[in-house]
């Protein structure tokens, strides 16, 4: 049983003492959460209540879920993420630029493809994949690979992407709950380099893009940047709430392109 705070919802109260066992190692990395049943009687509170708190400290970083085993502790760890990062053709028309998009090919991957391995999905599921450039007043500045659940965007295949970017697309035909990001730094491969008309000792940015809905994937994207046109930047508040995870950030603002 926790005491009840006024005027803070009962979830959040039930995220700030699991935030604080972990920090406090009472609840240590890879330890696995009890039930919610059990939380549930533990904190008087129903199951959807612990269910709601335990979701959000998934998004957060603080647990995972692993299917079939249960819920578990990824423990107290720095965390820095970009945000709120746009679709590429609204950043181009933003700044007065002219976005436009080639289709370099769409379809559905044969069921041994290696490349239908990069989206898990149940045995069975077909996996879209598209491949597009986009262009701003004509110079390529992103090479975009996207693989998609075809459980969860059926028509997919169906749509104009030289009209509509698949990012606008499956924001209104999906529903996503949670997003992971991770870049890094490439050499592309010999394709990547002809269509982004770079030469072989150019470096690219890979943003490699997760969705999931509860625990069905949805998408997996990688945005390809050629080094010299494109930047990340992300400033961040950093979090004052007490208990809160250690090195959490809130972002102010983001942008990545560069003129």
């Amino acid at each position: 049983m926790i005491v009840s705070q006024p005027g803070q919802p009962l979830y959040e109260q039930i995220k700030m003492v699991i935030e604080r066992r972990i920090q406090q190692q009472e609840w240590p990395a890879d330890f696995q959460v009890p039930g919610e049943e059990i939380l549930a009687a533990e904190f008087g509170a129903s199951p959807l209540t612990v269910r709601r708190a335990l979701r959000e400290l998934q998004t957060e970083g603080m647990l995972v879920r692993i299917q079939g085993r249960g819920t578990f502790v990824i423990g107290p760890r720095m965390q820095c993420a970009i945000f709120n990062l746009q679709d590429v053709s609204e950043e181009i028309e933003e700044s007065g630029g002219v976005h436009l998009s080639k289709v370099i090919s769409l379809g559905a991957l044969p069921p041994d493809s290696p490349l239908a391995n990069l989206l898990p999905v149940e045995p069975g599921t077909a996996v879209y994949h598209s491949r597009l450039l986009h262009m701003e007043d004509g110079t390529p500045i992103q090479l975009e690979d996207r693989f998609v659940n075809a459980a969860m965007a059926p028509d997919y295949l169906k749509q104009d992407f030289t009209r509509i970017t698949p990012h606008a697309y499956l924001l209104g035909a999906t529903e996503v709950t949670f997003v992971d990001n991770t870049i890094r730094a490439i050499r592309p491969d010999e394709q990547a380099r002809m269509l982004l008309q770079i030469d072989g000792n150019q470096p690219c940015l890979l943003l490699d893009r997760r969705t999931w809905c509860g625990d069905v994937p949805v998408t997996r994207s990688r945005f390809l940047y050629p080094g010299d046109r494109y930047r990340l930047r992300s400033a961040h508040e950093a979090a004052t709430t007490p208990g809160g995870p250690r090195g959490a950030f809130t972002p102010s603002n983001s942008s990545r392109r560069i003129r």
